[in-house]
Order: structure tokens, then C-alpha cells, then sequence
């Protein structure tokens, strides 16, 4: 350690006021950014407004809001490895390298989570642990996967101390109350969807209640919100994303959250109003771009059936082709599961998909495992993350894009 390292410090950790209870006033403008992202959000969920299968489009937006959300903790991987990487632990095999294995961690962690909200039941301090225990299981610490901290951590600044943290969250004999008032919140109905949503993910990060893995736990508990009220019964919206391009908005807003004030004071609400204008905008520009993905992968695969020609409605090769927009490789066994048929037809409809081009066969895993990948879907996959990554939206111009930061919000 150097010596500034070893040298003592005072320092204030932040304590955050209980959410049940609190009606927070939200200015006019704002509340009608929330009642937008809100119709965003169900346009998305509406099957009739897509040509594309929903639970195709569904699948694909959620591996999408999971592999952003790693991303935003500075866990990139190209977009081909990463599925030829699940490709090969469905088989048995290995991801291949730590970072494919923590983002198919992710992955993992929010479909648990999804699912856990698609209960009638409360969503329970056991859930949480769930969906945490989930995230690291695939980490370099699945000892801490599921565990409450009883030592305080901090963000930023040194790795010895925290004299020049950016943040402190609560100490921890503070952190089960804090908990356990965050999940009353979650479980009740006292504000709108989305507005629960992002106050419960700024009180999570705020509390931030595990060594690692806060960021990527918090952003899963904003759809399990969203699950649970209702507002996004089939389709996760790619809010991490959006917020990976506006990540200075997004530190920026967590931190403004976290208000000096008294509990009940305008100033709260001010602080929260202006966190909320940023997860409003967020939400309205991932739904957006998720409708324009809608509309692309609806062009490839009407130009795959024209491609294969009449196909049976209900046969193996039809369901599969509903499929394929959320699952871009596959093989026979994960095919077969995916249409609920038999390994044998899932195989004769594979194939004929190969002969006709709109599967390619490739190998994944150092077994060399024999995979197929849907041409183009992976493509149009890069193409919504960079619509997402541009601020303007327009990956066709020739502007310089910037790239998506990395913020180390999962770090103890």
C-alpha cells in the first residue's frame, strides 16, 4: 500500500430515507415524459403491432438488455462469440473465456428475474438473493452470489479505503431495514409502473447491499417491476442500452437522487423528478429503437419465407422460423426446445433451413461443437446496439460515434 493509501481519513456514508410512504411531487412535464415512456413501453408489448413472432422479439430484447447491462460494467464481447459462447454451454461444453461466462451470467440472472415477476406472489428478499446468487454463479466470486453485505464498500477512489470514494453507501448494520422497506415498495402500488421502477433501481444502487454485482442486479429489479405491474408482460425494453449512452445523465442522476434534505422536503422530490426525467427519456429512446429492430427483423423474415417458399403453418420448419429473431444460433437440441418438437423433425427442419440458406452451419467451443446461425439476425442485433450507442440514432451516417463508456458500477 502507499503511503496516501495507509493514511486515515474522516468520511460520510450515505443513508437513505424509506420509499414506503413517500409521495413524491413531480412537475407536469416530467409526469407526461413518464405517461409517454409508459405507452412506449406497451406499444412494444402489443403483438398486434409487430409482424415479427412476439416471443421471438421478446427473447431477443431481453439477451439484448442483459448483454447492455454487462456492458455498462465494462464487459464487452462481440456480439458472434458471445452466442457461439452459450451455443457451447447448452452442449456441455465451456463459454471459453470469463467474460463470455459473467455475461451469459447476466443473461441468466435476468431471465430469472423476469420469471420470478411473472409470479402472483411478492417478490421476496429470497428472490432478490435468487436473481444475485444467478448473476454470480458465472463470476471470478460466486461466493459472494447471494450474500447481504456486513461490511461497508464503497465506489470509486481507492481499493484500501474510502477517503476519496465517489460514493458511500449506507453502513451495513442499515442495509436489512433499508431492504426490506425497498421490497415493500417493490410489492406495492403506490405510484405509476415506471416511476416505481426507476425509484426502486436508484434506492437499490443506492444501498447498494452486495460486494459486487449491484449494477446488474439493480437494472434486473427495473423489469421485474415492470413485470409485475403489468406494463411489459412479454417484451423487456432495453433501457440499459439507452442508459449506456447517456451514462453521464445516468451516474449523474443516481447521484441526484441521493438528496441532503429532509425526507418529506421539496428538495427530495426535485431530486427525484430530475432522476426520473432521465429514466423517462431512456425508456421512450429504447422502445423506439426496439419498434425500429421490429420492423427489420419483420423485412428478414419475410425475405426468408420468400426465400423457402410455401411453408405449412405449424410445421417444424415454420415454428422455427418464428423462433430464430431471438435465438440466432442454435442447435438441433436447443431448436427443439425452443418449437417443442421432436429432436428428428427439429433436425429434418434444420436442414432443409441450411439448404435453403437462412441457416449457416458453423462450429463453436474448443469441442468444435456443430451449431447453425441465422444470417442476418446477429447483424441486425450490432445494429440495434449501435443505433443505441449513437445519440442521434442513425447508424447510417458517416458522424463520428461515440462509444459506449464504461462506469464501474458493480464495483465494492
Amino acid at each position: 500500500m502507499s503511503r496516501q493509501d495507509r493514511r486515515g481519513c474522516l468520511y460520510d456514508a450515505y443513508l437513505a430515507d424509506p420509499l414506503v410512504g413517500w409521495d413524491p411531487s413531480i412537475t407536469a412535464d416530467v409526469a407526461a415524459d413518464i405517461a409517454d415512456a409508459e405507452s412506449a413501453v406497451r406499444a412494444l408489448n402489443d403483438a398486434d403491432a409487430s409482424h415479427v413472432s412476439l416471443e421471438g422479439l421478446a427473447r431477443f430484447l431481453l439477451r439484448a438488455e442483459s448483454v447492455a447491462s454487462s456492458r455498462i460494467e465494462g464487459l464487452q464481447l462481440a456480439t458472434r462469440r458471445l452466442a457461439l459462447a452459450e451455443a457451447a454451454v447448452a452442449l456441455g461444453g465451456e463459454a471459453g473465456d470469463r467474460v463470455a461466462a459473467e455475461v451469459l451470467g447476466n443473461i441468466a440472472a435476468m431471465e430469472a428475474a423476469v420469471e420470478l415477476a411473472s409470479s402472483s406472489q411478492r417478490f421476496e428478499l429470497d428472490d432478490l438473493l435468487r436473481v444475485h446468487r444467478t448473476l454470480m454463479d458465472s463470476s471470478s466470486a460466486p461466493e459472494l452470489g447471494g450474500v447481504v453485505r456486513d461490511e461497508q464498500n464503497w465506489i470509486g477512489g481507492s481499493s484500501y479505503n474510502p477517503c476519496s470514494a465517489a460514493f458511500i453507501p449506507p453502513p451495513p448494520e442499515y442495509v436489512p431495514g433499508l431492504l426490506a422497506d425497498l421490497l415493500d415498495y417493490v410489492n406495492g402500488d403506490d405510484h405509476s409502473p415506471l416511476a416505481q421502477a426507476a425509484i426502486a433501481h436508484a434506492q437499490f444502487e443506492t444501498i447498494h447491499p452486495f460486494a459486487d454485482g449491484n449494477g446488474r442486479t439493480g437494472r434486473a429489479l427495473i423489469h421485474v417491476v415492470l413485470r409485475r405491474r403489468g406494463l411489459a408482460p412479454t417484451c423487456v425494453a432495453p433501457i440499459s442500452l439507452a442508459l449506456a449512452t447517456l451514462s453521464h445523465d445516468y451516474v449523474g442522476g443516481l447521484m441526484t437522487f441521493r438528496h441532503l434534505s429532509e425526507p418529506r422536503s421539496a428538495e427530495r422530490s426535485a431530486a427525484a423528478t430530475e432522476w426520473l426525467r432521465i429514466f423517462a427519456v431512456a425508456t421512450r429512446r429504447a422502445c423506439r429503437d426496439a419498434q425500429s429492430y421490429s420492423a427489420d427483423i419483420s423485412a428478414v423474415t419475410a425475405a426468408w419465407r420468400a426465400m423457402f417458399g410455401r411453408v405449412r403453418a405449424g410445421s417444424s420448419t415454420d415454428l422455427l422460423l418464428g423462433v430464430l429473431p431471438g435465438a440466432p444460433i442454435v442447435t438441433v437440441e436447443s431448436a427443439a426446445s425452443l418449437i417443442g418438437r421432436s429432436k428428428a423433425r427439429t433436425a429434418d427442419a434444420v436442414n432443409q433451413l441450411a439448404e435453403a440458406g437462412i441457416l449457416r452451419q458453423r462450429n463453436a467451443g474448443r469441442q468444435r461443437y456443430r451449431v447453425f446461425e441465422a444470417a442476418g439476425v446477429l447483424d441486425l442485433f450490432t445494429g440495434l446496439e449501435r443505433a443505441l450507442a449513437s445519440p442521434t440514432g442513425d447508424t447510417r451516417s458517416d458522424r463520428p460515434r461515440r462509444t459506449v463508456p464504461q462506469r464501474p458500477a458493480d464495483q465494492a
